[in-house]
C-alpha cells in the first residue's frame, strides 16, 4: 500500500468487519436510494463521492465494511479509516487518492489537525478515479468545521440511513430471522418487536441471544419463553 507503513495499516484495521456483506443488511423501502447508490459502486462505478448520515447503530460502519469486503474479493485497493481515532499530527491520509475506494467513518469527530488533511484528500480524489465515501452521525451543515471543508462535503451525493420504525420493524425482524435460519412465527416476532430497540443491530443481537437462550434452556420459541427471556435481557 503506497505511503502506508505497517504501523499505520494496523491502525487503519481498527473497526474493520471482514464478515460484513450488503446481502445481510436490511434495506427498507425508505432506504432504496442508498441501496441503489451502493450497488452502483459494487457494480464498478468509479470516482463516486458519497456522504452517508445515520444515527448511532443504524449501520453506517457495517455498510462501509461491506463495500471494502467486496473490493477485497476483487483485489481492488481499498481502505477503511475511523477518523475519530486519528489524534496526532501525522498525515495518515497522504497518498490515498491512488486507492480505488477510501471510506472515512465518524466524520463528525474529526480532530482539528485533520480538517486540512481531509480537505486536501477530497481535492486530490477529484483528479482520480477514487471513490470516496464519508460517514457521519450529522449532516455536513451541522458540523462545526472550516467553511471550505463544509463546502467540499456539500459537493458529495448525500444519503441517509433512515431508521427502522413501526412501519418496517416486523419486516426487518423477519429478514434477520431468515438470514439467521431462525424459525419464529409472525405472532412471536410481533410480540418481541413491541419490547426491543428499533435499530438493525439491536434487533439482530436480540434474536441471536433469544435463540441461544432457547437452546440453553431447552425451550420452544413461544411468547411465554420470549417473555421470560426479555424479562432478564432488558433489565
Amino acid at each position: 500500500m503506497k505511503n502506508i507503513n505497517r504501523k499505520n495499516q494496523l491502525y487503519f484495521d481498527f473497526g474493520r468487519d471482514y464478515e460484513a456483506d450488503l446481502e445481510n443488511f436490511f434495506f427498507s423501502s425508505k432506504n432504496s436510494i442508498l441501496k441503489a447508490e451502493l450497488n452502483e459502486i459494487i457494480e464498478g462505478a468509479t470516482n463516486q463521492k458519497l456522504f452517508i448520515t445515520a444515527h448511532e447503530a443504524d449501520g453506517k460502519t457495517f455498510l462501509l465494511n461491506s463495500l471494502l469486503n467486496h473490493n477485497r474479493i476483487k483485489e481492488l485497493q481499498s481502505i477503511y479509516i475511523d477518523v475519530s481515532s486519528l489524534k496526532n499530527d501525522e498525515n495518515y491520509l497522504e497518498g490515498l487518492s491512488s486507492f480505488d475506494l477510501v471510506c472515512l467513518d465518524n466524520v463528525h469527530k474529526i480532530a482539528d489537525n485533520l480538517e486540512i488533511q481531509i480537505f486536501n484528500l477530497i481535492n486530490e480524489c477529484k483528479a482520480t478515479t477514487t471513490t470516496l465515501i464519508l460517514a457521519s452521525n450529522e449532516n455536513p451543515n451541522e458540523l462545526n468545521y472550516l467553511p471550505d471543508l463544509i463546502s467540499r462535503f456539500n459537493e458529495f451525493k448525500r444519503c441517509r440511513i433512515n431508521p427502522i420504525d413501526d412501519d418496517n420493524v416486523i419486516e426487518c425482524m423477519e429478514f434477520v430471522a431468515l438470514k439467521l435460519n431462525l424459525e419464529f412465527s409472525k405472532e412471536l416476532i410481533e410480540f418481541i418487536s413491541l419490547r426491543i430497540r428499533r435499530d438493525f443491530f439491536s434487533i439482530k443481537k436480540t434474536l441471536q441471544d433469544f435463540d441461544k437462550f432457547l437452546y440453553s434452556e431447552k425451550k420452544q420459541p413461544t411468547k411465554i419463553s420470549a417473555a421470560s427471556f426479555l424479562k432478564s435481557y432488558l433489565n
